[in-house]
């Protein structure tokens, strides 16, 4: 074979149009990432980025818009719990699902209705 994955660079998630600060709340304030400036030449599109790790979160704009039910990215995480309690504090519902051997998940929805999966593996 003559190609290789190496990784994943980012994930696309969607949202309303101008919904950037709230995503920013949620992304940044309230998970801790850090915003990553879009190339000029797509800044027009709306949207923002998001650093998570060497890999990126990219908030784009959809409309109409409809929030994916199933579709969703699963973030790794140390100290899982303490995520979960900051999340639980700020009135996040906190979603369990069918537990995985070796790991602890449980997920949330974004503002926007993006499912998102917490993670973290046990050694």
């Amino acid at each position: 074979m003559s190609f290789q994955f190496e990784g994943i660079d980012h994930v696309q998630l969607t949202a309303p149009a101008g919904s950037e600060d709230e995503a920013r709340r949620f992304y940044i304030d309230l998970l801790g990432l850090k915003e990553t400036p879009k190339p000029v030449n797509l800044r027009g599109n709306g949207g923002c980025w998001f650093l998570c790790g060497n890999q990126e979160i990219h908030i784009g704009r959809e409309e109409p818009y409809t929030p994916p039910r199933k579709a969703h990215p699963a973030f790794v995480v140390k100290n899982l719990e303490q995520l979960r309690i900051r999340l639980t504090e700020e009135n996040i519902t906190i979603q369990e699902e069918q537990p995985i051997e070796g790991r602890t998940r449980f997920f949330v929805r974004d503002p926007f209705g993006n499912k998102l999966e917490f993670l973290e593996y046990h050694v």
